[in-house]
């Protein structure tokens, strides 16, 4: 709704140049009978950017007094307290002189219901401002507004912390009234969706889950990461620390009850709701950076079968290779699952496009045929040497580079030059003859990287 003394037309935009002095203050006034009427409930803040801005500018200018600023401007400071500190804020005296305004000239129950808006979105218990606006509203909470008001006092939403740990426990424990109550009123969840009070809630239930050690958790997972999207937690409200450390928690506690249970079901479930929030790791890197490198190390374990199947899938269905072959060179690369650690499924032209068709994570190869497709696979022995292989269909050499080859191709690259790999590698086997090449492979390996051959199923 837009604010009922602004024209603004929303987050980031300004009133149109196209509109006359005239039509602007009569939907200035309409906008202020509407919001009046059906109440301020909304995530996005009470002003377009151009209004704060301009507030913070005015501000700067008179070192804070809040005289200076027309009464649109004086509303729209409240979304300055949330901003990294500017000189012209001393700290708690400005906020209490604005609150001291807010309280005699804003209008009862619009300016409850939007410091608490604030609050929310931009959750951060460090910031000064939560404290002083947790502590103004706790005497005001029979003012906030409408249905998101009902929500509010039944979660208590103006204690901050408080009111976190008790919607996290409350999933933790079975209970999604939370999330349920919230989704029934469609102002409600739009506040609360982008929030960094919800931030703080997913971080919160996920350490709680990774500290119970039960077998059954996790179950509230999916429904609280339903309400930030389609954007995703990490663009969320709130400082970006907050949203690092609901990552981090989340990523790390659901790889470890997966990695516990050991089951299918399990790790399949962590994994889809760990890419969610990160995405998946083969497809990028960006953001998992941050996340433990254990659990990443685990995730990228548990990927490598599912990446060499489709790639024997996608060489399958284009058909370059004899069936004998292709059935050959799975049941080598099957065998030494145990020791793969990461993977990636790489393609020209059309193995990309048979790869997108599946949904499967592909990176770019240039290479002479535009039906090359195969993998990059990092195995580790038993003393922790590496080697890292490249393996393509079509009679193409396999590639072997040694844990410490500065020339081995990584697993964050983008794409693959197939050429320059081939010019600086020394270690190139072919699978001609057909009869004999698996012992070579097998040979190299162990000279490599310690590991014995395993027996093929």
């Amino acid at each position: 709704m837009p604010e009922e003394n602004s024209p603004g037309q929303g987050q980031g935009q300004n009133s149109s140049p196209l509109l006359s002095p005239l039509r602007r203050s009569r939907l200035t006034r309409l906008a202020g009978e509407l919001e009046e009427r059906h109440g301020p409930g909304r995530a996005a803040p009470g002003a377009p950017d151009s209004l704060i801005d301009r507030a913070a500018r005015k501000l700067a200018a008179s070192r804070g007094d809040l005289a200076t600023l027309d009464f649109a401007e004086k509303k729209a400071t409240l979304e300055l307290f949330w901003r990294p500190r500017a000189p012209w804020i001393a700290g708690v005296s400005d906020i209490e002189n604005w609150l001291r305004w807010a309280e005699t000239d804003w209008k009862p129950r619009i300016a409850e219901t939007r410091v608490c808006i604030a609050l929310l979105r931009h959750f951060d218990p460090d910031n000064v401002a939560a404290g002083l606006t947790q502590e103004w509203l706790s005497g005001r909470q029979d003012l906030l507004w409408g249905r998101f008001g009902e929500f509010a006092r039944v979660w208590s939403l103006w204690r901050g912390s408080e009111a976190v740990s008790r919607a996290a426990e409350a999933l933790a424990s079975g209970d999604p009234a939370f999330l349920h109550e919230a989704a029934r009123n469609a102002q409600t969840r739009t506040i609360l969706q982008h929030s960094g009070f919800l931030v703080a809630v997913a971080e919160a239930y996920a350490l709680h889950e990774s500290q119970s050690g039960a077998q059954t958790q996790w179950d509230a997972a999916g429904l609280l990461l339903d309400f930030f999207e389609p954007a995703g937690l990490l663009a969320a409200g709130g400082p970006a620390a907050a949203r690092t450390r609901a990552k981090i928690a989340f990523i790390s506690g659901l790889i470890s009850w997966a990695a516990a249970r050991g089951d299918v079901d399990a790790i399949a479930r962590a994994l889809k709701l760990c890419f969610r929030i990160a995405g998946d790791p083969r497809a990028g890197l960006d953001d998992w950076r941050d996340v433990p490198e254990a659990a990443l190390a685990q995730a990228e374990k548990w990927l490598v079968e599912e990446t060499l199947e489709t790639s024997f899938r996608i060489v399958d269905d284009l058909r370059t290779d004899d069936a004998s072959v292709l059935a050959a060179r799975r049941a080598f690369w099957r065998s030494y699952l145990p020791f793969a650690t990461r993977a990636r499924l790489i393609g020209a032209r059309k193995a990309q496009s048979a790869a997108a068709a599946l949904g499967a994570p592909c990176r770019a190869l240039k290479t002479y045929l535009s039906d090359h497709c195969g993998f990059v696979l990092e195995l580790r022995g038993p003393d922790g040497r590496e080697v890292v292989i490249l393996e393509l269909n079509n009679l193409a050499q396999t590639l072997f580079w040694s844990h410490d080859d500065p020339h081995a191709p990584g697993f964050d690259q983008r794409s693959y030059d197939g050429p320059a790999l081939r010019a600086k590698c020394d270690l190139a086997l072919s699978h001609l003859p057909p009869v004999g090449w698996t012992g070579k492979f097998a040979a190299l390996i162990e000279k490599q990287a310690g590991i014995a051959q395993p027996a093929t199923k």
